[in-house]
């Protein structure tokens, strides 16, 4: 029997006897299975706490989820009190309900949804590769590739980071995995429960991101029972799937269209549904509002390679072995592989909206092909010059890469202090202690490795190598979550403005990007006025005080529109970090200011606002508190004395 038969034999390899080329591999035993589920558990969910809102999907989901809560809005994702119509609501829906159960917004449980969506798919990995349990206990090939499939996926960087960022796209992968593993079970056994169950994930996958999950679960599904001639079952399948898809889709298009009427129908299933698949000249046809991700073709052999890695070098060689004339891969399990991984490649190309993210849907299918190879090419011992330099490169560059990354940290600790010892001695010494744990786990795992290569058990490489990737890199990402913070974090700047809220000053945001919008209204907890350059000048002019969030890009031109207005400008956070790209430009003409007593003449100065003090934080408190500054004292309007 060749190596082949990782896939079993008949159509689901269910009660598959071992064969001979993994004979010599032992059976996994309760203790080490229960290991590998928890360090999948502790990797799934490591870097969702613990630290800010980051970037711009982070802030600008994050802060949808925090509206959506705090002003009950629930037919579909709000921002700032605007409807957001792009996607369904499935993400935003879950982080409501964690939120709720929890009874509190932070940043922590609105990233919640996307990991546990994404250990859900890495979960299904495992149970649909390794298949069903046989007399004598799963299927050895099968299981070592189950979780070598799970831990390549995971730890795949950009599987690794849409898993731990408030953002739909692993609902939608976790939606179109378990579809197409309740179709794999379907197939295996047929019965009337089994088949509504595959039809119903399908169809309730339109709720994690629109129509192109319903589209990819039947790009996969539908070449696979070509290739099979199972015509007549197709054909069963999908007379019976559209009206359940219409009775899916009816009760939240109607509530859409009684909370914003029947254009913002329109807007999402045509404008943006069919609008984002096609690139229409005509203006007779739908408007386009993604033109921006308009790619050409070659986008994705250019781009996702980096998306890919660190294994993008052992896809090659397993692509390879599985299109060659005598691939050991011919069992209707690996035509199931084939055709996802095929189907839905498919769809994403011939779309004219094109980024690396929409092809995650790909990575379980892909990385199960990976696996797969990677466990029978190990056990059959006579790999090809490709197979051998793919996993040397891949094994150098990702031990390169996990060793950089303490040692960086040790250097920059004593190199740039500032910028690394982000939160005292005691998180320093900390963060010394875990750089020293993740460069002797690395050695560890290095001997690991090279012994089992040199054992009859080598094919658990394909496993042991990625769970060890897995284990360094929980600790990596502790390592460098605290000065990724320091610079990317919203909350100094948005602390600065909560002061001035605190003493009774209105605060407007000087921009409608929404990832900003996201950011602050989640961390000053309410909804901001939103003004143009004009608009927002205009309200600095009033008696009243007033403050304006204004990036620091614009700034020149906004104080421009302020000729003759007495005004200052507060700033927080060190230079390089996001809050330092922000200015709260402040109308206060009692403003003072007084030299920091650790700050050299010239340098920034601290504001003292010369307004009564108001509760804790009002009066002399305010002015100590170090990350309120002027930036080069009062600027003062051409009127001003």
């Amino acid at each position: 029997m060749s190596g082949g038969s990782l896939s079993g034999s008949g159509e689901g390899a269910s009660g598959a006897l071992t064969p001979p080329v993994f004979s010599s591999v032992p059976a996994l035993d309760r203790r080490l299975r229960a290991g590998l589920w928890l360090l999948l558990a502790v990797f799934s969910f490591s870097g969702v706490f613990g630290h800010s809102l980051w970037g711009g999907n982070d802030a600008r989901e994050g802060g949808m989820i925090w509206d959506m809560v705090r002003h009950d809005t629930l037919v579909t994702p709000t921002i700032d009190g605007r409807p957001f119509l792009e996607k369904p609501p499935l993400l935003h829906w879950t982080g409501v309900a964690i939120c709720r159960l929890a009874g509190r917004v932070n940043e922590g449980l609105v990233r919640l949804p996307a990991a546990l969506y994404g250990f859900g798919t890495l979960v299904l990995i495992v149970m649909l590769v390794r298949g069903p349990r046989a007399g004598a206990g799963f299927d050895r090939g099968r299981e070592v590739a189950a979780w070598g499939a799970a831990f390549l996926c995971g730890t795949a960087i950009e599987f690794q980071e849409y898993a731990r960022i408030v953002l739909t796209d692993m609902a939608l992968v976790f939606t179109v995995t378990l579809a197409l593993f309740a179709f794999w079970r379907a197939y295996l056994r047929p019965g009337s429960g089994r088949w509504l169950a595959f039809l119903l994930a399908a169809a309730l996958s339109f709720y994690a991101k629109g129509l192109i999950g319903p589209v990819l679960i039947w790009a996969a599904v539908g070449l696979f029972l070509l290739w099979q001639r199972r015509f007549r079952l197709l054909a069963g399948l999908a007379a019976l799937y559209l009206p359940l898809l219409l009775l899916a889709v009816l009760p939240w298009a109607v509530a859409l269209a009684r909370a914003d009427g029947e254009a913002a129908v329109r807007f999402f299933f045509w404008d943006n549904q069919v609008g984002r698949f096609f690139h229409f000249h005509d203006a007779a046809l739908p408007h386009d509002p993604f033109f921006i991700n308009k790619e050409a073709w070659y986008y994705y052999l250019t781009n996702l390679p980096l998306y890919l890695a660190p294994w993008t070098l052992l896809i090659v060689p397993a692509l390879l072995a599985w299109a060659r004339r005598s691939s050991p891969f011919r069992t209707p399990f690996d035509r199931f592989v084939a055709s996802g991984v095929a189907g839905m490649a498919l769809v994403l190309q011939v779309s004219s909206a094109k980024v690396a993210s929409y092809a995650l849907p790909v990575y379980p299918l892909l990385f199960t092909a990976v696996a797969l190879w990677l466990a029978e090419a190990a056990a059959r011992g006579d790999a090809t010059w490709l197979e051998r330099w793919s996993v040397r490169l891949t094994a150098a560059t990702t031990g390169l890469l996990l060793g950089l990354v303490p040692v960086a940290l040790v250097a920059g600790t004593f190199v740039r202090p500032r910028l690394f010892r982000t939160g005292g001695a005691l998180a320093t010494g900390a963060g010394l202690a875990l750089a020293v744990a993740a460069l002797t786990l690395l050695g560890g795992a290095a001997l690991l490795l090279v012994r089992l290569l040199r054992s009859p058990a080598r094919p658990l490489v394909a496993f042991a190598g990625p769970a060890s990737y897995a284990l360094i890199m929980v600790i990596a990402m502790h390592l460098v979550a605290p000065v990724l913070d320091h610079l990317r974090s919203y909350r100094p700047i948005a602390d600065l403005a909560g002061a001035e809220l605190d003493d009774g000053v209105a605060v407007a945001l000087g921009t409608e990007e929404y990832r900003d919008v996201g950011a602050f209204t989640f961390y000053l907890d309410r909804r901001l006025p939103l003004l143009g350059g004009d608009t927002a000048a205009a309200f600095l002019r009033s008696p009243q005080p007033r403050a304006v969030l204004v990036p620091r890009a614009q700034l020149p031109a906004f104080e421009a529109r302020l000729a003759g207005l007495p005004h200052g400008r507060l700033v927080a956070g060190d230079p390089g970090t996001l809050s330092r790209a922000w200015v709260l430009v402040t109308n206060a003409a009692e403003l003072a200011a007084e030299h920091h007593p650790s700050e050299p003449a010239g340098g920034e100065l601290l504001v003292a606002r010369g307004r009564r003090a108001r509760g804790p934080r009002g009066g002399l408190a305010r002015t100590l508190r170090p990350q309120a500054r002027l930036g080069g004292g009062v600027v003062r309007g051409p009127g001003n004395r």
